[in-house]
């Protein structure tokens, strides 16, 4: 047997009128296909309609019966009747929205994939780069495996950073890497760049100073059959016994980057390669470049550029964006 779902019973005459008025409402269940009879239509709406949805809605009943499913792929912003904000991450939904249960619902009509709904509390923030969520929808929880470019990641997402649209440009950096290549990863966290790069034959050593994060890098390394050297701590600490020997240094630690391009400058052999990322204002994209030629120059070596990019919008008129430097060193410069 089929299963019971609510809809509207309604006058034939007025269709078409409550239809738009579901669909303002955010309430109308696009999966499935209105019914009609002689004198009633029979309009499917969401399992967790509230009754105000129908105030000022006259000579309608609420009623439980079958639907067909509707086989048309629908998206979220049909539903919403305009755009939302979010992101998945695995089976957990990441609404930023001012109505996060309205885009929820329709989320889980969409995504059957999707168990958990949440929205963020809070900016990301503190020595780890976390944010706080509160619970929308679905299952409580903050865990999840996330997959990408072939690789699974557990993921706890109140207790180690990640972000899914950082997804290409991981894979750019990965590209360049060669087998055989030494990759430093100052900020591994749970290892989206490190995992990537060694799956293509490198040597990866990841750092990381969160200890939940680098509980759950070790998972995921085990879990993906990579091999990857991990080190808990903190960066400037931890590549002091490998200066000059880095083909590549990943810095993704965009607020606060340049504290440690010392240290990355120093780990990188001469033409070893450093992915530098930032914060920055709209009109004054790369101006990093500046700090990152200074430091250059103050331990004796050059930057080239060799790349600069957007990565992703952050904030208005703010923008996650990246910097590839080649580092050359001279004769008597940091090693």
């Amino acid at each position: 047997m089929s299963e019971l779902t609510p809809g509207l019973k309604a006058p034939r005459s007025m269709g078409e009128r409550i239809r738009r008025i579901l669909i303002e409402r955010g309430v109308l269940d696009r999966r499935k296909r209105i019914r009609s009879d002689g004198s009633h239509i029979y309009i499917p709406v969401l399992e967790s309609i509230d009754p105000d949805a129908l105030r000022g809605i006259a000579d309608v009943e609420i009623v439980r019966m079958e639907f067909e499913e509707d086989r048309r792929r629908i998206t979220v912003q049909e539903i919403l009747g305009r755009k939302a904000s979010f992101e998945t991450i695995g089976d957990i939904a990441v609404v930023e929205d001012d109505e996060p249960e309205r885009v929820a619902d329709a989320i889980m009509a969409v995504h059957r994939g999707i168990r958990t709904v949440l929205t963020p509390i809070s900016d990301v923030e503190g020595e780890f780069r976390l944010r706080r969520y509160r619970y929308v929808a679905g299952e409580m929880k903050t865990i999840t495996v996330h997959r990408e470019h072939g690789i699974r990641y557990k993921i706890d997402l109140e207790r180690a950073y990640f972000s899914p649209r950082l997804s290409t440009e991981r894979l750019r950096v990965a590209e360049q890497v060669r087998p055989g290549d030494l990759v430093v990863d100052m900020f591994a966290g749970v290892g989206p760049f490190s995992l990537l790069i060694a799956k293509r034959g490198a040597r990866v050593i990841a750092i990381d100073k969160n200890p939940y994060a680098v509980k759950l890098l070790r998972e995921n390394a085990r879990m993906n059959r990579l091999d990857v050297e991990i080190r808990e701590g903190d960066a400037a600490a931890l590549t002091e016994d490998l200066a000059g020997q880095a083909d590549h240094v990943v810095m993704n630690l965009p607020h606060s980057a340049s504290i440690f391009l010392k240290e990355a400058i120093r780990t990188a052999k001469s033409g070893g390669v450093v992915h530098y990322y930032t914060f920055a204002p709209e009109d004054d994209l790369y101006r990093d470049v500046r700090i990152i030629e200074d430091k250059a120059r103050e331990l004796g070596c050059e930057a080239a550029h060799l790349y600069r990019g957007i990565v992703r919008s952050y904030a208005p008129r703010i923008y996650n964006v990246v910097i590839d430097f080649v580092v050359k060193k001279k004769t008597g410069s940091v090693q």
